[in-house]
This record gives structure tokens, sequence and C-alpha cells, in this order.
């Protein structure tokens, strides 16, 4: 008759479950054993059982905290695929992250429209909430439509490519009783990404998300998901947040994840026509919206 006192576990990847059974057999115990050593250990807190659990965090993370951190974060720079198993320095392709100026991008409302999304705001000749999102998605479509053009310039084709619109300046005005002209110059930081590296990078790339400083800070993040958060640099402007990246307790699995809100780009590479997963981040910290007179005609 089974135990009253069993429960089953299913481990999220077999990364968790294949380093648990090597700590077992280190530890000269079964893998039920080990696990119940580290329940025990985690719900006291007398010194012996903190020390098991450090040594177990030394074993099956044996690299410095210094090295362990550029690990971490080197995919954030530059990311690394192997073109064939020749172990040779030209069957490399590395793709480095960067910044891209995209050129004046132009987008017009009719005045109809600008007046009946100021009334919602009640904000007279100011821009409502509502038509800065249009002014956004808007960018968002223009933004994707210039991947080919950016991807041109990486030096190849990534897996999943994250564009950062991180500076946005929007400059608006009337043309008479017509329309409203918005001038915007998008600045861009390009993130690309090869799948086997984000994988083994443990970072989850399909979860980035803006976050304030102080929420961070006071509120911290989902613990039982991911170990600590990273900021990624130079993907925001603001001085008050920036776009974070979880690092996983375990091995990510990047083919069978759902890619949500990722649009597919065909890109025509050496091998044929290539899906790019792309998403566009806007955050309207990084956006500046300024009125300004109608430029005289040449």
């Amino acid at each position: 008759m089974p135990s009253q006192n069993r429960i089953t576990v299913n481990f999220p990847s077999k990364s968790l479950y294949s380093d648990l059974k090597k700590l077992a057999q280190k530890k000269e115990l079964t893998l039920s054993g080990l696990i119940q050593k580290i329940v025990i250990a985690s719900l006291r807190s007398d010194v012996t059982d903190t020390f098991f659990l450090e040594e177990l965090r030394a074993d099956i993370s044996p690299e410095s905290a210094d090295k362990k951190d550029r690990n971490l974060t080197h995919i954030l720079h530059s990311t690394v695929m192997q073109k064939s198993k020749t172990p040779l320095s030209d069957n490399l392709v590395t793709l480095n992250a960067k910044s891209f100026v995209l050129g004046n991008y132009q987008y017009e409302s009719p005045v109809l429209d600008f007046e009946r999304y100021s009334r919602v705001g009640s904000l007279g000749d100011k821009i409502s909430s509502a038509l800065k999102k249009l002014v956004r998605d808007s960018l968002r479509e223009y933004v994707i439509s210039k991947v080919p053009n950016i991807i041109g310039q990486l030096g190849g084709a990534p897996d999943i490519i994250h564009l950062f619109v991180r500076k946005l300046e929007v400059k608006y005005y009337r043309d008479g009783d017509i329309s409203w002209h918005f001038n915007i110059l998008p600045e861009l930081h390009v993130l690309p990404l090869f799948i086997n590296d984000a994988m083994n990078s443990r970072l989850d790339f399909l979860q980035i998300r803006f976050k304030q400083f102080k929420d961070v800070a006071v509120n911290g993040w989902d613990k039982s998901k991911y170990e600590r958060l990273i900021l990624i640099d130079n993907a925001s402007t603001s001085r008050s947040g920036g776009y974070f990246v979880g690092a996983s307790l375990y091995k990510l699995d990047y083919m069978t994840d759902e890619y949500k809100d990722f649009h597919c780009i065909s890109i025509d590479n050496d091998t044929g026509l290539k899906c790019v997963n792309c998403m566009v981040h806007i955050h309207h910290r990084d956006v500046k919206f300024k009125r300004i007179l109608k430029p005289l005609a040449l």
C-alpha cells in the first residue's frame, strides 16, 4: 500500500531534474532523500540547515559570482551561433546589440479625431492619452516595417529580435482646419538573439517588462520563477525605470514556448526564408511630445 505521507513532484524542466540527480549522487543520497532534506532545511532556520543549502548551491553553481554575472549578461551585448559542428573561429556568427536611429516618421491625424480625443481628456489643444496611444501604435507598425532593414545591418538574421524605442521625440503642429501633423524621430536599442544562446543563458527573453526601479526595490519579483532580475542597459532613457529580464531558476525551452505578442518577420537569408520573432517595446516614459509652429513653406 502506498504511503499516506508520499507526494509526487513534477519538475519544470529536465535540466533541473538532472541537476538534482547529480546532487543526490554526490551526497550519497537517494533522490527522494535529497528532496526530503531540502524541504526540511528550507522550513527550519538553524545553522546546519543553512550550511547544507549553501553547499548545494555551490555544488550546482560552482562559478564565482563575478563570472556568473558575466555569463548571464554577456548575451545582452552579443549573441553567438555556430554555423556547423566544425570548431573554427570563422564558423561562428556573432550579432551585437546596438543603437539604431530610424529616419523621420510622419503621422497625420484629422482635426476631428484630434478634437474628439482631446475632449475625452479635457486637454484643449494638448494631446490626450488616447491620441498618444494612437501615435505610439502607428509608430510600432512603422518600426515593424523597418525590421528587414535593421536586420540587414546586423550582419545576420537572429531567431529573436527585441526593438526598444529608447528615445522618442514627437513634434506636432496644426495644418489649418485639415489635420494635425506629427514628426517623429525614434531612436532604438536593438537586441538580437539566437535561440540556442538564449536557452543556455537562462534569461527569459519572452517576458521582458518595463518596471519602476522603486517597485523592484520595494516589491521585488516572483522568486519562485526567477533567481533575479537584470536591467537591460541602454533600452530606455527613463530615470525612474527600465526594461528587466528575469534570470530563470532552470533552463528555458525557447523551441516550444508560445511567442505571444511577437511578430513573425520573414527574412531571406542564405538558407532561404526565415521567420524572425520580433517584439517592439514602447513605454510612455521614453516618449516626449512637443507642440511647434507650422513650418514655413519653402
